[in-house]
């Protein structure tokens, strides 16, 4: 009899353990399955797009007057269809969030879904975390990166450019500032704080694009 109530008591702990271990985690995940599907429908995603896209326009401006540019703009970047016939993705970079001093054109329009290959020396160099500075694109002593063309193409006369990257060290896109009326060249503390918004701007963008 003692044995029959062993055994039945090492069978309630085998149970005990099987539930604990294996059915608790499971409803643990239905549940919160259940809860974030509750909390998605009374998301309005649309008030939250326009409040995220206020915010970074918003410091945009900031930079904007702080360094006096024409210019300030944010280029991320996406999947622009697939290549024909394996189906693999095209790398593509689109200006998404601009700010322009009155009188000055909008670039966002000319840099909408443009394949990053046309652009490999520039991307290559910001990738592994390096800014590109351009005080004066007619100075032949000045690397331009292949940016030339496309800046005198829309007036710029010196770009400022910063990589932007998520809080996993993944590279999202870029924040330039453009001076179209005349050349600016930014000093050594100006180029840091520029930086310092930078990584300001990749947190907003990082939260925004995990959250959406």
């Amino acid at each position: 009899m003692e044995q029959i109530l062993n055994n039945h008591s090492h069978i309630m702990e085998l149970i005990g353990a099987f539930l604990t271990g294996v059915v608790g985690p499971i409803l643990y995940l239905i549940v919160q399955k259940y809860l974030q599907k509750e909390k998605n429908k009374s998301r309005d995603i649309v008030k939250e797009n326009i409040v995220s896209v206020s915010l970074i326009n918003n410091e945009l401006e900031e930079i904007r007057e702080e360094f006096k540019g024409d210019r300030v703009w944010i280029a991320q970047f996406h999947n622009g269809g697939s290549f024909y016939p394996t189906g693999k993705s095209i790398q593509k970079f689109s200006v998404f969030y601009e700010v322009v001093k009155a009188g000055v054109s909008s670039i966002a329009h000319t840099f909408s879904s443009i394949p990053c290959s046309l652009y490999p020396k520039t991307f290559e160099h910001l990738m592994v975390g390096e800014g590109i500075f351009i005080p004066d694109y007619k100075d032949p002593k000045v690397a331009t990166y292949g940016l030339k063309g496309a800046a005198e193409s829309v007036g710029t006369k010196s770009t400022y450019l910063v990589p932007l990257f998520t809080l996993d060290e993944k590279y999202i896109g870029n924040i330039g500032v453009d001076f179209v009326s005349k050349k600016k060249r930014l000093t050594k503390e100006e180029l840091e704080h520029f930086q310092i918004k930078a990584g300001r701007i990749a947190g907003f963008l990082s939260s925004y694009l995990i959250n959406s």
